[in-house]
């Protein structure tokens, strides 16, 4: 059997060694030559820039262009946090100074461009607009839209009052009719009027759901209008001589009128949230030891909890025993027709 010679393998393994000597050296210098080239240090920080065929072979290709037929969508960025949001109509103000503008006069862009100019000497700090009437009629869209325009101001709230139990229109005709408080009348029945035919008013069945729900429709129609506050007017049944034969109807309804009604406060309440919804009260309600007006169905302990400001109408200061805030009127601001002057009741 052949032997090795020793010298021999020794030699092998010294070669191997030298060549990766060789190899390591050659790595360094390339290093070195990077380095020295590609390679920034300073300071704070250190950057290296690839030679351009490394960088070369790294980078994208260009997406191809679209073809000519195609639809390109761009989202916009997504618009940054406010870093303050802007403040809430306060439902409970400290201070009310009010001025009430009639549905017709919103059609007249001198006389309102005429307030809008008086407002910040006057002190006005609300307007209460007439949303719903009397008559039944709202607002015209366009009409409002253009007042609202020209009277909104920084710190001045807006306030659309809506009738709710008087409605001029609703029971005289339409598939509706039936809506309305009913009296019988030679076999027949007919619409109950609180006055004279000419002049008195028709009344809405608030034992009707439908009613309650159109009531609690129209005002979160004038919140999305863009008012603040929405502020309520004739909520309640009629009291007027003759009231004792109307007629309500085959109708599931609460036990009596105060039922009825606070039936609806709670309804307007739960689908007004947070929003400031306030009311106008019958006199009488205030008037009464007990704050409950039972023909009319006011409770007014009920009518405290649901909304936020209580507007009555003003007949004799020394006769209110509690502390209000006088409301301008059409009159005092030097329109024509005059109106009913409120009295903020605070509570």
């Amino acid at each position: 059997m052949p032997k090795y010679k020793q010298s021999t393998y020794y030699g092998r393994k010294k070669s191997r060694w030298i060549a990766a000597l060789v190899i390591l050296l050659l790595a360094g210098g390339a290093a070195g030559l990077f380095v020295t080239n590609y390679v920034t240090i300073s300071d704070d920080k250190l950057s290296v820039d690839f030679p351009p065929f490394i960088t070369k072979m790294f980078r994208r290709a260009p997406p191809p262009p679209p073809p000519d037929d195609s639809i390109i969508i761009e989202f916009p960025s997504p618009s940054p946090e406010p870093t303050e949001m802007p403040p809430s109509v306060p439902r409970k103000p400290e201070q009310v100074r009010a001025l009430f503008l009639p549905m017709q006069m919103l059609g007249d862009t001198a006389a309102i461009r005429e307030i809008s100019g008086r407002i910040p000497e006057d002190g006005v700090n609300m307007l209460m607009l007439e949303y719903k009437d009397t008559r039944g009629t709202v607002v015209n869209t366009e009409i409002l839209t253009d007042a609202l325009s020209l009277l909104r101001t920084p710190g001045l709230s807006m306030t659309a009052v809506i009738s709710a139990g008087v409605d001029n229109t609703i029971p005289r005709s339409g598939t509706n009719s039936h809506w309305g408080l009913k009296v019988p009348h030679e076999g027949s029945v007919v619409n109950f009027v609180d006055g004279p035919i000419e002049t008195g008013n028709r009344w809405l069945n608030l034992y009707m759901p439908e009613v309650r729900e159109h009531i609690v429709s129209l005002a979160l129609d004038a919140y999305g209008a863009g008012f603040d506050r929405v502020m309520l007017t004739h909520v309640g049944f009629p009291y007027a001589p003759g009231a004792s034969r109307i007629n309500y109807g085959d109708v599931d309804h609460p036990e009596d009128a105060v039922d009825a009604v606070n039936t609806l406060l709670l309804e307007l309440r739960q689908a007004a949230g947070e929003r400031p919804l306030d009311v106008w009260i019958f006199e009488e309600t205030l008037a009464d030891e007990e704050g409950i007006f039972e023909e009319a169905g006011q409770d007014l302990a009920a009518f405290t909890e649901t909304f936020d400001l209580i507007y009555v109408s003003q007949t004799d200061d020394e006769a209110i025993d509690r502390p209000f805030i006088p409301i301008l009127t059409a009159d005092e601001a030097g329109m024509e027709d005059g109106t009913d002057r409120f009295v903020l009741i605070v509570r």
